[in-house]
């Protein structure tokens, strides 16, 4: 039997948390500022067209709006202006692209594709196009759901990464505790308070 929960998959509109956070924390957008989604971005000389899931679009949205209606352009515009090595460094904050430490059923590190990355292994090297695919959570990405996860929970509590725990604590027989397991602390995510209450 596999353990899903350490295999690493797409993982869509759930991973635009990392490019909500990088747009924030570098200055890109503030938390008031919108951006139009007529339901495509029309994305380079040759005007290639990539799609919001909602092809009448959504309008003008904040940060916090393209979050809560998962708008595909808002993501595909900031993602863009961000650059692949950005999301990527604002990806490894999180816990991605790298194992959680919980040590068991050979867990995967997924994938946090870069400009580097793209040239080693992509057949014609790294193309711009890439990055809007990532910063919407596909084209190369992989996660485990182990590590979103962590990365919501870091979200939820202000800040703070955990590494996963399994046990909690060890008892004898009648209950007596003789062990005690206490959170361990993996990371704390560099950023603004207001970064996260935005996100939040």
């Amino acid at each position: 039997m596999l353990d899903k929960s350490l295999l690493s998959y797409f993982p869509g509109s759930i991973y635009k948390v990392v490019t909500a956070a990088a747009a924030l924390e570098e200055g890109l957008m503030l938390p008031q500022d919108t951006l139009n989604c007529p339901g495509y971005y029309e994305y380079g000389k040759q005007h290639r067209r990539f799609h919001c899931w909602k092809h009448s679009g959504h309008g003008a949205v904040t940060v916090t709006e393209a979050i809560a209606s998962s708008c595909d352009v808002y993501f595909y515009k900031v993602g863009e202006k961000l650059g692949i090595d950005t999301l990527a460094d604002y990806a490894g904050y999180f816990g991605f692209g790298s194992k959680t430490g919980i040590g068991i059923n050979n867990e995967s590190a997924g994938i946090v594709p870069t400009r580097e990355w793209h040239n080693k292994r992509s057949k014609e090297g790294f193309q711009g196009g890439f990055t809007l695919s990532t910063s919407i959570g596909q084209g190369d990405t992989k996660v485990t759901p182990l590590q979103m996860a962590m990365a919501y929970a870091a979200i939820a509590n202000g800040g703070t990464l955990y590494y996963p725990q399994i046990i909690d604590h060890i008892e004898t027989a009648d209950g007596t505790t003789i062990f005690n397991y206490p959170p361990r602390v993996r990371a704390i995510l560099p950023f603004k308070p207001e970064t996260l209450k935005v996100i939040k």
